[in-house]
């Protein structure tokens, strides 16, 4: 089987969940609180606009780079999404596993497959990281894997994915095209 760079659905609906959560329950400013609403509504230019008045005036800069990064996230426009995340990071929005693994999507996307392995690989750390986060960021750690060219430690990746979730249909078929990538390993 033949795997394009990008042609692999990457999770992350489950990530966007947990982070509008996390803004609606911080008891952030009036700013992000509306901007929190605009983004459960799905309406992302309003949610972006209010994220970004709270950033004008300097207030709780954290949470609302964390807005706005959802909001580009929405709007599949990773490299601002990222940017959003860093800056959330760099102005005291918690470090979580739902950033890392939003992070590590975006480098996907961006083709810094380098980078997605370091944020995979770092979120699962995080003790926020329930089963369902921590099955996604395994699955797109053996993605970024897979693009740096790496396919030995792709493989590594995958048979412990495997071996943790041997129903995965999608894992599974992965195995077989690891299988062709590896020398001497052609089946």
């Amino acid at each position: 089987m033949m795997i394009k760079k990008n042609s692999r659905k990457l999770k992350g609906a489950l990530s966007v969940s947990l982070s509008i959560a996390m803004l609606t329950f911080s008891g952030c400013a009036s700013s992000v609180s509306e901007g929190t609403k605009f983004l459960k509504e799905g309406n992302y230019t309003e949610a972006a606009d209010k994220f970004q008045e709270s950033i004008d005036k300097e207030k709780n800069l954290g949470e609302a780079y964390r807005g706005l990064g959802l909001c580009y996230w929405e709007e599949e426009d990773y490299e601002n999404a990222s940017q959003a995340f860093g800056k959330a990071l760099e102005n005291g929005a918690e470090e979580t596993a739902t950033i890392y693994n939003m992070l590590g999507i975006c480098a996907l996307k961006m083709e810094k497959p380098e980078k997605a392995v370091y944020y995979f690989e770092n979120g699962q750390n995080f003790p926020d990281a329930g089963q369902e986060l921590l099955k996604e960021m395994s699955f797109n750690l053996i993605a970024a894997y897979e693009q740096v060219g790496d396919f030995q430690k792709a493989k590594e990746k995958l048979d412990a994915y495997v071996e943790l979730y041997p129903d995965d249909e999608r894992a599974l078929k992965e195995q077989e095209f690891l299988n062709t990538q590896l020398p001497g390993r052609e089946e």
